[in-house]
C-alpha cells in the first residue's frame, strides 16, 4: 500500500506491506491500516464507522467509490494507493 502527503509520515514511509488473506477487500485492508496506525484510523473513519468522504483509496488505479467501495476485492499484488483529505485554495 502506498501512502501519500500527510499520511506518509504517520505510516513511517511511502510504501507499507500488509499480509492479507485470500479474498480480502478494501475494507479489510483499511481496518488493518487502522489497527497498525491508530493516527491514520482517526482520519479514515467517521464517528459512525463510515469511510471518510475525503479519503481517496485506489485499487489498481481505480477509486473504490466507483467500484464496490469497502467490498472492493484487493487481489494479491494489487497496487493500492491512499490519499488524505486535501485542502483547496
Amino acid at each position: 500500500m502506498n501512502f501519500y502527503a500527510t499520511l506518509r509520515p504517520l505510516a513511517g514511509g511511502k510504501t507499507v506491506e500488509f499480509d492479507l488473506p485470500p479474498g480480502a477487500t478494501a475494507g479489510d485492508l483499511l481496518r488493518a491500516v487502522g489497527d497498525r496506525f491508530p493516527e491514520i484510523r482517526a482520519l479514515l473513519w467517521t464517528e459512525t464507522g463510515e469511510l471518510g468522504d475525503y479519503i481517496k483509496v485506489f485499487v489498481d488505479g481505480r477509486e473504490i467509490r466507483h467500484l464496490q467501495l469497502l467490498a472492493t476485492p484487493v487481489p494479491p499484488g494489487a497496487e493500492v494507493d491512499i490519499f488524505p483529505p486535501a485542502a483547496g485554495g
